[in-house]
């Protein structure tokens, strides 16, 4: 019934003007273009990976516990992901292929043609769900000629990276792609521990990705897509937060107190590989064009090992070792865009298969300890079909109207055994099995209007869903399974772009009410990390961004977004009342100025400015978890060629200290990246 009430009240938006990418959507390309208002470029704010677009980018928000993106939290506008199970809240597209959980995201960027955002829901207009926003990639296709490009990185921490690629023609009908990165450093973080010593967060990362096209005519294109990632870090970036009591109590004396200090009694490990691999039809068909997508991507995490007490005496330890196998199937038809009325339909399949095993060890007393052995198998099953129609009334006025229904299937598969200190008789947990199935339907509408070739108004409105699932990281089958979230989402504003293109200017106001709300927390006096639904969440916000050329030779950009997202009914899992409370894992605001100045001679010098507003990183919004207002500059200078560039640059040139993630069971916290000072050397031909 929620859906078919949407529906009558989307008709009465009909009067309002609606859009939700006003002159396109937020764009960050990987070449230095003029574009309008809210838009970035990856290249000028030194961006590498997506939670680096934390502030630059209006609405949206990443919280990540450096751990190859094991754990991390994307949202947008309040819809984010839980840490291990459910669905995301922000989806991953790269080049048409859809990713799977986020904690299976690629964390680096290849070089890339565009990076767009789309904020609020979309899942009339891709075949990947994306029930808070989408994030949708684009890397660099063939060129006409053959071309190289390298360039290499050197800094502080012993910092080395390098990236290469080549493209061009191999004759007529064939051409490629090939690039690559590979990046090294040693550890932010120092283990004070004699017996063990060294960098405890060492990092090591590869990456290679190639494009074989095939056009065998004018009408069909064919490509052959490969990846592969390859990470192998040291641990997870976890110190105990400096004074704030820890649940291993007689332990805290023990711990070190600095931030980028350890005593642990051992180095934990993080190792990831990424495997993916894409075979990509497109086919004009005349009256519409046809697209095939076919995909298949292996993660494995094997493994991630942490000394969750952070202290010299084996106390604590956790080590995970997990695997997800995405196959999806998309095809997709497409009008003609140029025509008055413009049509997208597709029908996506996708399925996604994890399994994993875990042993956590805790020492519950001097005498007694809990060593648990989990081994899960959680699948799921997705058909959808979406499709979206945009009718252009008139030069001024045009709506489009979307819609997704879409089939889920989840299967769980989860069994314990704790040997705890009594050798021969273990304590087994009953195998705990369930399976649910849901559909869903999720309708969306736009209204644009151009006032002028100047400006234009905006609104939409539209409805989205998490499916129902199951967490693997709970002894009690009643707690083993969460319920569907549901969200709808209103959004008006306005756009402005001068007739030089040199001022460009969006501003946007938002609400949207999310029921059931899927959320982690841990369950009072166990080892348990469920997922709840808490009964209603509400998000209201303003985000602007801004376009500016002052002069021929210098480019300004900013963005700011200020939300409200709080409980609006939530009694927790220990009986607190904890309406009005902040949700978890969202900053209250972010901000950012970049600004580019480039020389006659070739000489170029930028700085970018980001503020990040307070986190909380549990419901209860104690100020002992939560991460205050921080500040990051950074900066550079430097030289573009022809054919070579050389820069000099600085990273969080305030040396802020901050954390990016804060765990409220063990006290302790990931930093963000200290100063990081280096230069950068780039060649092409």
């Amino acid at each position: 019934m929620r859906q078919f009430g949407f529906c009558l009240s989307a008709l009465v938006l009909v009067g309002i003007v609606n859009g939700q990418d006003v002159l396109r959507p937020l764009v960050v390309t990987g070449e230095r273009e003029e574009r309008a208002s809210g838009n970035v470029e990856v290249e000028v704010i030194d961006a590498e990976r997506i939670s680096e677009l934390l502030g630059h980018v209006a609405g949206f928000g990443a919280v990540t516990s450096d751990s190859a993106g094991f754990g991390d939290t994307l949202s947008v506008r309040g819809s984010a992901n839980t840490l291990f199970f459910g669905g995301a809240g922000v989806a991953l597209v790269v080049d048409d292929v859809p990713f799977g959980d986020v904690f299976t995201y690629s964390t680096e960027f290849f070089d890339l043609d565009s990076f767009t955002l789309h904020r609020g829901p979309q899942g009339s207009r891709f075949g990947r769900n994306g029930a808070g926003g989408l994030i949708e990639l684009h890397t660099a296709g063939p060129t006409e000629t053959q071309e190289y490009h390298l360039s290499t990185e050197y800094g502080s921490d012993d910092l080395f990276s390098a990236r290469f690629r080549a493209s061009g023609p191999l004759n007529d009908r064939w051409s490629y792609v090939f690039q690559s990165y590979f990046k090294e450093r040693n550890g932010f973080i120092d283990n004070e521990n004699p017996a063990v010593g060294g960098f405890n967060d060492t990092r090591e990362q590869f990456g290679a990705l190639g494009n074989l096209y095939y056009q065998p005519s004018s009408d069909l294109k064919v490509r052959f897509r490969g990846l592969y990632e390859r990470v192998r870090d040291g641990s997870q970036r976890l110190t105990a937060l400096p004074g704030v009591p820890s649940a291993f109590g007689p332990l805290d004396g023990l711990r070190a107190q600095n931030a980028f200090e350890v005593t642990s009694d051992f180095e934990g490990v993080t190792e990831v590989d990424r495997f993916q691999l894409s075979l990509h039809l497109d086919h004009d068909l005349r009256w519409a064009k046809f697209k095939s997508i076919t995909s298949y991507q292996n993660w494995e995490l094997s493994p991630s090992t942490v000394d969750l007490d952070l202290s010299p005496v084996a106390a604590s330890t956790s080590s995970i070792n997990q695997e997800q196998e995405v196959f999806s199937q998309e095809f997709r038809l497409e009008s003609d865009v140029s025509e008055d009325v413009h049509w997208t339909a597709g029908l996506a399949y996708l399925r996604k298969d994890t399994d994993g095993s875990t042993n956590r060890f805790f020492g519950t007393s001097a005498f007694t300890f809990s060593n648990q052995f989990t081994d899960f198998s959680v699948d799921e099953d997705n058909i959808a079909l979406y499709g979206n129609v945009r009718w252009d009334a008139s030069e001024k006025l045009s709506f489009e109207l979307g819609g997704r229904l879409e089939y889920v299937e989840s299967e769980l598969s989860r069994s314990r055994t704790d040997l705890g200190n009594t050798p021969g008789f273990p304590s087994v947990i009953p195998t705990i099995t369930g399976e649910s199935d849901g559909l869903y339907f999720a309708p969306s509408l736009d209204v644009r209007y151009a006032l002028n070739n100047e400006v234009s108004l905006f609104a939409r409105t539209s409805t989205s869903f998490k499916p129902q699932g199951f967490t693997a990281f709970s002894d009690n089958a009643s707690n083993s399974e969460f319920d569907e979230e549901f969200a709808w989402e209103t959004e008006i504003g306005l756009s402005y772009k001068n007739a030089a293109e040199t001022l460009g200017f969006e501003v946007r106001g938002y609400y949207k009410q999310i029921d059931d709300y899927q959320l982690n927390t841990s369950v009072p006096f166990t080892t348990d990390f469920i997922i709840l639904n808490a009964d209603r969440v509400e998000a209201i916000g303003v985000e602007a961004d801004l376009y500016w050329k002052p002069l021929e030779r210098l480019t300004v950009r900013g963005s700011v977004a200020v939300n409200q997202i709080e409980f609006d009914d939530y009694t927790g899992i220990s009986g607190d009342d904890l309406s009005g409370n902040d949700v978890p894992f969202l900053p209250e605001y972010t901000a950012s100025l970049t600004a580019r100045y480039d020389f006659e001679s070739g000489f170029y010098a930028e700085a970018s400015y980001r503020l990040i507003g307070t986190t909380y990183f549990e419901e209860s919004n104690d100020s002992d978890f939560s991460q205050g207002a921080y500040r990051v500059l950074d900066a550079q200078v430097g030289y573009q060629a022809e054919t070579w560039n050389a820069a000099f640059f600085i990273r969080n040139a305030l040396d802020e200290e901050f954390f990016t993630f804060q765990n409220n069971q063990i006290t302790a916290g990931a930093l963000g990246d200290p100063q990081v000072v280096g230069v950068r050397l780039g060649l092409e031909f």
